[in-house]
C-alpha cells in the first residue's frame, strides 16, 4: 500500500501520464519513503551533510539561513519543488542553510547517493530528475535577478503573481525575510498598494 501511495505522489509530482516500468523507478520506489512534518519543523538541518533529497508533495518549505541576527530566507519550496542545497549535495560538505516547514507539509525523501546516481547514470528516472533540476536552476535564476533587480513593491507584486499560494498561505513574517524588510514594512507596502488598486 505504501508503494501505491508513493506512485501517486510520484505520478503528480513528475506530472507522468504513464508511470516506467523499469528497475530505476523500482529502486525508487524501493529505497524513497513518505514523510510528514509539522508547522515550523526543522527538516534538514544546518552545519550537517544533506543526507536525502525532498520532493514537496504538500505543504510550503523554506530555505533559510542566518546572517548575524537575522534570520533569512533564500528561497520557498512549494508541492512538485525538488527541496535540498545542492552545494552540499554535490561537494558532499555540511550545509549554511536549514530547510524549515512552514505549514504542515508532506515530502517524498529520496537517500542523495540514489538521486545523484540517478542523475548521472539513470536513463528512464535519470531523464525526467535532470529536466526536474534545470527547472529548479531557471527558477533560482529568476528569484535571483527579482532580488537584485525589483524594488520590494515590485518583489511584492512578483510573488503575488508567480506565488499565489506563497502569498496567500505564508505568514507576514517569513515573506518579510524572504524580501530582506520586516514585516510591519511588509504589511505597509500591502496596504499601501491594495489602496492604490481600490
Amino acid at each position: 500500500m505504501k508503494n501505491k501511495n508513493l506512485e501517486d505522489h510520484l505520478r503528480t509530482i513528475f506530472n507522468l501520464k504513464e508511470l516506467p516500468d523499469d528497475e530505476e523507478w523500482n529502486g525508487l520506489l524501493r529505497n524513497s519513503d513518505v514523510k510528514s512534518f509539522r508547522k515550523n519543523e526543522i527538516i534538514l538541518k544546518r552545519n550537517f551533510r544533506y543526507g536525502d533529497v525532498l520532493f514537496v508533495v504538500e505543504g510550503i518549505l523554506a530555505s533559510e539561513f542566518t546572517l548575524g541576527e537575522k534570520t533569512v530566507i533564500g528561497r520557498f519550496f512549494q508541492p512538485g519543488n525538488l527541496c535540498t542545497n545542492f552545494d552540499s549535495l554535490l561537494h558532499q560538505t555540511v550545509s549554511r542553510y536549514q530547510i524549515v516547514s512552514i505549514t504542515p507539509c508532506t515530502v517524498i525523501s529520496i537517500p542523495a547517493s540514489d538521486f545523484m546516481e540517478y542523475y548521472n547514470n539513470g536513463m528512464s528516472l535519470g531523464k525526467i530528475i535532470r529536466n526536474t533540476v534545470l527547472e529548479i536552476i531557471a527558477e533560482d535564476i529568476l528569484i535571483t535577478d527579482m532580488k537584485l533587480l525589483y524594488g520590494k513593491d515590485e518583489m511584492i507584486e512578483f510573488i503575488r503573481m508567480y506565488y499565489p499560494d506563497i502569498a496567500k498561505k505564508v505568514p507576514y513574517k517569513y515573506i518579510a525575510q524572504f524580501l530582506g524588510i520586516t514585516p510591519e514594512a511588509y504589511s505597509r507596502i500591502l496596504k499601501q498598494s491594495h489602496h492604490k488598486s481600490s
